[in-house]
């Protein structure tokens, strides 16, 4: 059962709500909340009405609609607000800076405003004390092969994230040996993954303070100088320092080494989301699908998949659902070939920033639009095809 509260809704978006069986919802009708009067407790049937999701409508300005969801917010950060408008790229990015969950349009049809309601509802999880808690997200990226392109979607898909929630994102280079973040970003960290792993990971503020900060607005976690500093680094180790970002940012991005090894499996104990990174070539598909085949089989595979299609080319002869057939699952993304990656990556800069035609920033936006917090169900999806 999820508790739906309706401010200054139109009526008739309001009883469509209603009519969605699984509900409860209480309706208020005044345009302008006071500002110190939230009333999202209400006494009804001699119960506590606490909402999962408030939707916030037309009845209010769109000043007056920020005010109020960032106030709600900060009060009770575990309910997801959405606002009803026609959504545009400037208002989500505001509304998503104030923590709104979505931005939505009267005209979205009865079946996704089902889904936005089981969508919303669900990102906010109960924990151990049966309290709620915001969700966060910790995205591990992986392949079986290494030279496909996960550093560099670490990076650029954290600068896409960080555009819409800046400082709540943090880069871990986990590829313990040869990790090569801070290389590609061009950043000369204080402190490394070394130095986190002997603090015991204990103690969120003292995590933060071995972070190197990103000009796009992520933070980073810089991989280890040398190869035998965390030659004796366990499962348990890895898990307690992500679950401790965790804590702290909204999305905590994962770079991890080609393979199964050790802190690829104990980062995907604590994900909710993995992206996998492919090229277009039968060899790296396959290996990439007995990879899924064997994190079904551990129980390690998180619930949110993703697949990022790199260097496509429709030169190989292969296309996106030949791909899609291989996997088992849809890809997400498709990232042209491209010299201008390499050419950003050689001169320590992201390639979603230098991309001024946007060929290489769209799937970036792509990918970070699935992960993300944001709910915009007015759109359809068309098919993805090769550059």
């Amino acid at each position: 059962m999820t508790n739906v509260l309706l401010v200054g809704v139109d009526r008739e978006f309001g009883e469509r709500i209603s009519s969605i069986p699984g509900h409860w919802v209480l309706t208020i009708d005044k345009g302008e909340p006071e500002k110190n009067e939230l009333a999202v407790a209400v006494n009804k049937s001699s119960h506590e009405f606490h909402p999962d999701v408030i939707f916030v409508g037309s009845a209010l300005s769109l000043d007056s609609a920020l005010d109020y969801a960032k106030i709600v917010l900060e009060t009770y950060p575990t309910i997801a607000v959405v606002l009803v408008a026609n959504p545009d790229r400037g208002l989500i990015r505001k509304a998503t800076r104030v923590g709104i969950r979505g931005v939505v349009s009267e005209a979205i049809t009865d079946r996704e405003l089902s889904d936005l309601l089981e969508r919303a509802g669900a990102q906010v999880a109960p924990s151990l004390d049966g309290s709620t808690r915001h969700s966060h997200h910790v995205v591990v990226v992986a392949s079986p092969k290494g030279g496909v392109g996960k550093t560099t979607t670490t990076v650029n898909l954290a600068a896409m994230l960080a555009e819409d929630a800046p400082g709540q994102v943090v880069v871990l280079d986990l590829d313990l040996q040869f990790g090569d973040v801070t290389t590609v970003v061009d950043i000369v960290p204080e402190y490394t993954v070394t130095d986190a792993l002997a603090s015991g990971a204990s103690d969120s503020m003292l995590l933060r303070t071995l972070l190197t900060s990103h000009p796009a607005g992520f933070y980073v976690l810089a991989g280890a100088t040398n190869p035998g500093d965390t030659g004796t680094v366990s499962g348990d180790q890895i898990r307690k320092l992500v679950s401790q970002f965790a804590t702290s940012f909204r999305y905590v991005i994962i770079d991890t080494p080609a393979g199964l090894l050790e802190e690829t499996l104990a980062s995907l104990e604590e994900a909710s989301d993995v992206v996998f990174v492919t090229a277009l070539d039968v060899a790296t598909l396959r290996a990439v699908r007995k990879e899924i085949d064997v994190l079904t089989e551990l129980a390690l595979l998180p619930p949110r998949r993703h697949v990022l299609l790199n260097r496509a080319d429709r030169r190989t002869g292969m296309t996106v659902r030949d791909a899609e057939k291989i996997l088992g699952l849809p890809v997400d993304a498709v990232l042209p070939a491209s010299d201008k990656i390499a050419l950003a990556s050689n001169h320590g800069q992201l390639a979603v920033l230098r991309d001024k035609r946007k060929e290489i920033r769209k799937p970036f936006a792509q990918l970070a639009h699935k992960i993300s917090d944001v709910i915009e169900l007015n759109t359809s999806h068309k098919g993805k095809e090769l550059p």
